[in-house]
């Protein structure tokens, strides 16, 4: 009887050490999934939803630099900046137009860049202010058709 019982108890262990493991297998991943990148549900839809289907992309002066000066600040003046941009497109033709534009497209990009500031232009996120505004001048001209402005070379001296 005392060996009977003994057994009992163990086999009630056993499957409580197993249920807990379990559980803390389960836990685990379910932490583990919540915190992976790719389970980003939510953000998923909404960037599939914005993205074209395919872009085409045009380089600016044929991917040479444009050069700008800056505004001047009473700690910053005198600086310049060299960019090269590409610029991404929803219409396949489209590329093909701004190569007949591409003397006012760089005029809106250095515009855009003789209005800013080295100081604002070197935060966290002046590089991204400037591409969208740069984006916004140029979808007023080709109907909402740009995507996305890139830069390949951007430095400021």
């Amino acid at each position: 009887m005392k060996g009977e019982r003994l057994n009992s108890i163990i086999l009630i262990l056993l499957v409580i050490l197993l249920l807990m493991v379990v559980g803390m297998g389960i836990g685990f991943l379910s932490v583990v999934k919540n915190l992976s990148p790719t389970s980003t549900a939510g953000k998923a839809t909404a960037t599939v939803e914005n993205t074209p289907e395919k872009t085409y992309t045009y380089d600016v002066n044929d991917g040479k630099p444009i050069m700008s000066n800056l505004q001047d600040t009473p700690n910053n003046a005198g600086r310049i900046i060299r960019v090269t941009v590409q610029i991404e497109v929803t219409d396949k033709k489209l590329p093909e137009e701004m190569k007949n534009k591409n003397i006012v497209i760089a005029d809106i990009i250095d515009s855009v860049l003789r209005s800013k500031t080295a100081d604002e232009l070197l935060k966290p996120d002046g590089k991204e202010k400037v591409r969208k505004e740069i984006k916004d001048r140029l979808n007023e001209i080709f109907d909402n058709k740009v995507y996305n402005v890139n830069f390949g070379e951007f430095i400021i001296q």
